[in-house]
């Protein structure tokens, strides 16, 4: 998992297409895939072989697919996009991961709605304070859910994904991990020894 993630932060998918997209620039997309309740892979609708672009959403986060509400999150977001043809990607800035964040927004009953403010309404994503969003209104979306106990907050407060990603990277290496430290260790002192007892042999 880890030596993935650092290929995909090397090698990141559509950084030349994302490149492109300017803030404030409106680009209809389609949605190539879902990767959690705050990220996709889009594609823009127009021009020829548009590139792949790494899609993070402005001003929410989502739970973590090892958190509670995480596949749910996933699959919310997921039912909002599927099969549309009337998404409007509107970049905001590029992360330090190179994908690209904005907007997501589809047409309902005549205007626009945006998706980012849709997750936090129902309760499958946190206002991002740290990064703005007011101007959408996620802020009051994030009040309502939690007056109204959706998603998230239907069971009391859950750890922040934010949290969450930092108690990862604090946690101590488990004893599993130890053991094969260890185990690997000790496979490499034999391999070593059993090349010198060969070596003075002959």
């Amino acid at each position: 998992m880890f030596v993935w993630r650092l290929l995909r932060a090397l090698i990141p998918i559509g950084r030349g297409g994302g490149q492109k997209l300017r803030p404030g620039r409106r680009v209809p997309v389609q949605v190539v895939r879902v990767q959690d309740g705050d990220s996709l892979i889009v594609r823009p609708s127009r021009g020829r072989n548009p590139d792949e672009i790494r899609l993070r959403l402005y001003a929410i986060d989502a739970p973590e697919m090892d958190q509670q509400y995480g596949r749910e999150a996933r699959e919310y977001l997921g039912a909002l996009v599927r099969g549309r043809d009337d998404l409007i990607l509107e970049p905001v800035d590029t992360d330090r991961y190179g994908r690209l964040v904005g907007v997501l927004s589809y047409r309902r009953e005549g205007r626009r709605r945006s998706i980012n403010r849709a997750m936090v309404e129902q309760g499958m994503a946190r206002w991002y304070s740290s990064y703005g969003g007011e101007e959408l209104g996620v802020d009051r979306a994030e009040q309502e859910a939690r007056r109204r106990r959706r998603g998230i907050w239907s069971s009391g407060e859950q750890v922040a994904p934010w949290d969450h990603r930092r108690a990862q990277r604090e946690r101590p290496e488990g004893p599993s991990r130890v053991r094969w430290l260890l185990a690997a260790t000790a496979i490499s002192v034999a391999i070593v020894l059993a090349m010198y007892l060969l070596r003075q042999a002959f």
